[in-house]
């Protein structure tokens, strides 16, 4: 007696890792350094452009055109990570006291 197939039950044939990139022009251009870079240095001033790389580090690595000893593209670090996403919060932070004293000023 054969037993039915279970739909939920994972593929037979396994899908392929994608591990990090291995050629930088294989990288999509919002994932590339230079890009996010910039985004960083213009997000000093302007809150949304660095929310956009937030996102892409949420979804994803920001690659580096260089290649580490195993002859992978490098990709940032935790530390340039950490930094983001602080600049971030305190640009947040920033702007919540700015509104809540605009708020308060007619009271």
């Amino acid at each position: 007696m054969d037993t039915p197939l279970n739909p939920y039950s994972p593929p037979e044939e396994q899908v392929k890792d994608r591990g990090p990139a291995e050629r930088y022009e294989d990288v999509p251009w919002f994932r590339r350094n230079g890009v996010n870079s910039a985004l960083v240095v213009v997000g000093l001033c302007c809150s949304p452009s660095l929310l956009v790389v937030c996102v892409v580090l949420l979804t994803g690595d920001v690659y580096v055109d260089r290649h580490d000893e195993d002859g992978r593209l490098k990709r940032w670090s935790v530390a340039n990570k950490v930094v983001a996403f602080a600049i971030l919060l305190l640009q947040l932070a920033y702007l919540g006291m700015a509104l809540v004293r605009h708020m308060t000023v007619g009271l």
